[in-house]
C-alpha cells in the first residue's frame, strides 16, 4: 500500500521529483565521468611507467663512468642505474625541427616502447624515432633520417617508431607550452651505432629506487655521492614530462571534486523543500496511517524512502553514463597534449561513494523534512495544522515598507516567508552563472596569455634558433643580414636558503623586441646591476626585490649569488632575467641561443650557425591549439550550467506556483489581469536572479583561479574574463530565468478558481 502511495505521490509531484532525480544524476554523472577520465589516465600512466621501467631520478652532469653506474645502484634505496648521452640536434628536414637524441649502451631504465617496426636493440645499427614526430614529418620505418649533432652529421635508417615514458608531454623545455610534433621530437640510438662512440661522454645517470624506499633520502644520497659532479638531480616531481602530466591529473581531479558539489547541494535543498511541502500537504493522510496502526518509524521510513529511491536512481544512472560519455569527450582534447599507449576510462571505488553521497543528501533532506509532521498524536494530525500567527518583520514595520508599491511588498513578504525556497533559487542561479563563467573564463584566461605574450612582451616577428657552438663570424653575419636582438635562454637551478627550484635563465641583449612588465602590468626595464626575478619564482622561493639568491645554469657545477633588483611577471618561463650588461658584470659571458628579428625571415634555414627558425605566428598557433583543445571541457561546463539553471528554476517555479495558487486566484478576483499577475511573478524572479548573479560572479572568478593555480610551477596565468564573456554569462542566466518564468506564468489562466478559493474542509 505504501509503495503504491509513493508512486502516486511521485506522479502527482513529478516536476519536483524529476528535478531531484536530475540533480542527483548530474552530480554523479559529472563526478564519475571526470573521475573515470583522470583515473584512467593515471592508471594507464602507472602501467606505462612500470612496463618501461621509468627511472625515478635523473642526474645531469658529465663524464659518468661504468663505476659511477655501479656506485649509484649500490646506494641505500636504489635498485638500478643506467647512464646515457643526451644531445640536442636538428633533423635535416623542412623547417629544421629540433631532435633530442638519446644514446644508450644498455636498455634497462626508461625503455622506449616500440609501436611500429623493431623493438629497440643496442646491438643494431639504426635509429628509433618518436612516432608522433615521424607522423608529423611524413617519416616511416625504413626511411633514412639525417641529423645534425654538434656540428657533425649522421644518417641512420629508421628501424622503429617508439613512444617514451619520459615524453608523455613532448616539448623541448618549459618555455614551450603546447607540444608540436612537427617542430620537436626525440630519438634513441645505440651507442655503438655512432662513429667514434667510445669517445663520447655520458652526461646523464638514470636511477630507480626500490619498493618502499624514501625518495627524499635516495635523492640526498645521490647528491652526496656525486657532489660537485652534477648540475641537477631531477625526480618525477620535477622532470618536465612527468611533472606536467601529474599537474594535469591534479587539475582534472580538482574539477571533478568541486563540480558536483553544486548539484548535490541543489538536490538536497530541492528534496528538503519538496518533502516539507508534501508532508505538510499530507498531514491528514499521515494521521489516517497512524490511526490504522502504522508506527511512527514505519511512516518515517516510507517518506524517507522517497529520497532513497530518487537519489539511488539518479546516482546509478549517472554512474553508468558518466564514465561512458565524459571520457569520450575529453580524451580527444588530452590526446593533443599527451602521448599514452592507450586511453581507457577507469571506474574507482570513489565513484561508488559518489552514489552514496547522492543518496545520503536526499535521505537526510527527507528525514529533516518529515520528522516535524510525525511528532503529533493521531488525533491532532487528523486536524489541519493551525496557520502560523502573522507577524510583521522589522522591514514591514519600517517607514521604507510603506513607501513600497504593492508588487514590491507582495514579493518581499513571499521571499521572507519562504526563505528555503528563495535560497534554493539563488543557489541555482549562483551555480548556473558560476559554471558559465568557469567555462568561458578558462578560455579567456588562456587567450589573454597569448595576447599578452605575443602582443606586449614578445614583439618580434621571427625567432632564429642558434647552434650552441656558433662561431663569432657566423653570428656577426646573421646580425648583419637580420638586424635584431640577441637572446640567451637556458635552464637553471635557483636557490634561496634551503629551497631549490628549477627555472629559466634569460639574458637579453640590447633592443626592444623582448619586453618585461611588473606585477601591475606596467612596462619595466631590467636592472643595470643584479637580476630580475619572475613573480611566480619569487613566491616559490619566498624572496623579494633586495634579497639575494643563488643560481646554477644547467651544465655548470658552481653556484653564483646575485642580488634581486626587480620583480617582473611572465605567464610562462619562470626564473631569472638579466640584461646583457648586468650579466657580464657577474663575470659571465652572454652565449646567445636565439636572434630575434622584427620581420618575417625567409631562407634562414641552412645558414651557418642556424639551428631552427620559428615565426611568431607559429608560436601563437601553438597556444590557440591549446584553446581549441579545451572546447569539449568548455561545452560540458556550459551545458551543465544551463541544465542546472533550467531544472532548478523550473522546479522552484512549479513549487512556488502551487503554493501561491490561492493568492493568485484572489488577485484575479480582485481584478488583476493575467498580464499584471505575470509581471508580479516576474519581479520576484528578477530579484532572485540578480542576487544569484551578484554572488555567482565572484564564485566563478574564484574557481577559475583555483583551476589555474593547479598548473605547473613554470606557468603564471592570471584570471581573466572578457567583458563579452561576462555579458554573455549574465544575459544567458537572465534569459534562462525569464524563459522558465514565462512557462510557469502561463499556468495562471488554468487556475481552478473554485478549488483554489475553497476553504479547508
Amino acid at each position: 500500500m505504501l509503495l503504491r502511495k509513493m508512486l502516486r505521490d511521485m506522479r502527482l509531484h513529478k516536476v519536483q521529483f524529476i528535478s531531484i532525480f536530475l540533480m542527483s544524476l548530474l552530480g554523479v554523472f559529472v563526478y564519475t565521468g571526470i573521475n573515470a577520465e583522470w583515473h584512467g589516465m593515471q592508471k594507464e600512466a602507472d602501467r606505462y611507467y612500470e612496463d618501461t621501467a621509468l627511472a625515478d631520478f635523473w642526474i645531469v652532469g658529465s663524464g659518468f663512468s661504468a663505476e659511477d653506474v655501479s656506485a649509484a645502484a649500490a646506494l641505500p634505496g636504489a635498485a638500478a642505474a643506467q647512464r646515457r648521452l643526451t644531445i640536442d640536434g636538428t633533423a635535416v628536414l623542412g623547417g629544421s625541427p629540433a631532435l633530442r637524441v638519446n644514446v644508450l649502451d644498455e636498455n634497462t631504465l626508461s625503455r622506449p616502447l616500440a609501436v611500429e617496426g623493431r623493438q629497440f636493440d643496442t646491438a643494431l645499427d639504426g635509429v628509433w624515432l618518436d612516432s608522433a614526430f615521424a607522423r608529423a614529418n611524413g617519416l616511416k620505418t625504413g626511411d633514412t633520417l639525417a641529423v645534425s649533432l654538434g656540428g657533425s652529421r649522421i644518417e641512420k635508417t629508421i628501424l622503429g617508431l617508439v613512444m617514451s615514458p619520459e615524453y608523455i608531454y613532448d616539448v623541448k623545455d618549459d618555455s614551450v607550452f603546447m607540444p608540436d610534433a612537427k617542430a620537436f621530437g626525440f630519438a634513441f640510438v645505440p651507442r655503438q651505432a655512432l662513429p667514434g662512440g667510445a669517445a663520447l661522454p655520458y652526461n646523464e645517470l638514470m636511477v630507480s629506487s626500490g619498493g618502499g624506499a624514501d625518495g627524499d633520502s635516495v635523492k640526498k644520497s645521490l647528491e652526496q655521492a656525486f657532489d660537485g659532479r652534477y648540475t641537477v638531480v631531477l625526480t618525477r616531481d620535477t622532470q618536465l614530462s612527468t611533472a606536467m602530466f601529474k599537474n594535469e591529473i591534479a587539475q582534472n581531479r580538482a574539477i571533478g571534486g568541486i563540480f558536483p558539489i553544486v548539484f548535490f547541494l541543489i538536490a538536497a535543498l530541492a528534496m528538503l523543500t519538496t518533502m516539507t511541502r508534501l508532508t505538510s500537504g499530507q498531514r491528514l493522510q499521515i494521521g489516517t496511517l497512524k490511526s490504522l496502526g502504522f508506527s511512527r518509524r514505519k511512516i518515517l521510513r516510507h517518506y524517507v524512502s522517497y529520497g532513497l529511491w530518487l537519489g539511488l536512481a539518479g546516482g546509478l544512472v549517472g554512474l553508468v553514463t558518466g564514465p561512458l560519455a565524459i571520457p569520450a569527450l575529453l580524451f580527444p582534447m588530452q590526446k593533443t597534449v599527451y602521448q599514452l599507449p592507450e586511453w581507457k576510462a577507469a571506474v574507482s571505488a570513489a565513484d561508488i561513494a559518489a552514489v552514496a553521497v547522492a543518496v545520503l543528501c536526499c535521505l537526510l533532506s527527507s528525514w529533516f523534512a518529515c520528522r516535524r509532521e510525525l511528532g503529533d498524536v493521531p488525533a491532532a494530525t487528523l486536524r489541519p495544522r493551525a496557520p502560523k500567527a502573522g507577524r510583521l518583520s522589522r522591514l514591514e514595520k519600517s517607514g521604507l515598507w510603506r513607501s513600497l508599491g504593492f508588487s514590491a511588498q507582495w514579493n518581499l513578504r513571499d521571499v521572507l516567508r519562504n526563505k528555503v525556497r528563495s535560497a534554493m533559487a539563488v543557489v541555482g542561479v549562483v551555480g548556473c552563472i558560476m559554471l558559465l563563467l568557469w567555462g568561458l573564463g578558462l578560455r579567456d584566461s588562456i587567450r589573454a596569455v597569448t595576447d599578452r605574450l605575443y602582443g606586449e612582451l614578445y614583439t618580434y616577428g621571427t625567432k632564429i634558433g642558434l647552434e650552441g657552438d656558433i662561431e663569432a663570424s657566423a653570428l656577426d653575419a646573421l646580425q648583419a643580414r637580420y638586424p635584431g636582438q640577441l637572446l640567451q635562454e637556458a635552464s637553471a637551478e635557483i636557490r634561496a636558503g634551503d629551497t631549490v627550484k628549477s627555472g629559466n635563465l634569460t639574458v637579453v641583449g640590447d633592443g626592444s623586441l623582448y619586453r618585461f612588465e611588473d606585477a601591475g602590468g606596467r612596462a619595466m626595464s631590467l636592472p643595470d646591476d643584479g637580476a630580475a626575478i619572475s613573480y611566480k619564482m619569487a613566491e616559490l622561493l619566498g624572496v623579494a626585490a633586495g634579497d639575494t639568491v643563488a643560481y646554477r645554469p644547467l651544465g655548470e657545477k658552481s653556484w653564483q649569488e646575485v642580488k634581486i633588483g626587480a620583480v617582473y611577471r611572465s605567464p610562462i618561463g619562470q626564473g631569472l632575467s638579466f640584461s646583457s650588461a648586468a650579466f657580464e658584470k657577474t663575470g659571465s659571458a652572454m652565449r646567445p641561443t636565439a636572434l630575434l628579428t622584427a620581420g618575417d625571415v625567409k631562407n634562414a634555414d641552412g645558414l651557418p650557425g642556424v639551428e631552427n627558425v620559428q615565426s611568431r605566428q607559429q608560436l601563437i598557433d601553438s597556444f590557440n591549439a591549446m584553446v581549441d583543445s579545451m572546447q569539449s571541457l568548455i561545452a560540458i561546463l556550459i551545458l551543465a550550467a544551463l541544465l542546472l539553471g533550467a531544472v532548478v528554476l523550473y522546479n522552484l517555479g512549479a513549487l512556488a506556483f502551487n503554493e501561491r495558487t490561492r493568492e493568485l486566484a484572489t488577485l484575479k478576483v480582485l481584478g488583476f489581469n493575467k498580464r499584471k499577475i505575470r509581471a508580479l511573478l516576474q519581479t520576484q524572479n528578477i530579484w532572485l536572479t540578480a542576487l544569484g548573479i551578484v554572488l555567482g560572479i565572484p564564485a566563478g572568478f574564484f574557481f577559475i583561479g583555483c583551476m589555474l593555480s593547479t598548473m605547473s610551477e613554470s606557468s603564471d596565468f592570471v584570471t581573466y574574463v572578457s567583458p563579452v564573456s561576462l555579458a554573455v554569462s549574465i544575459a544567458a542566466t537572465f534569459l534562462l530565468s525569464f524563459a522558465v518564468n514565462l512557462l510557469m506564468s502561463r499556468r495562471v489562466r488554468s487556475i481552478d478558481m473554485v478549488g483554489a478559493l475553497k476553504s479547508v474542509e
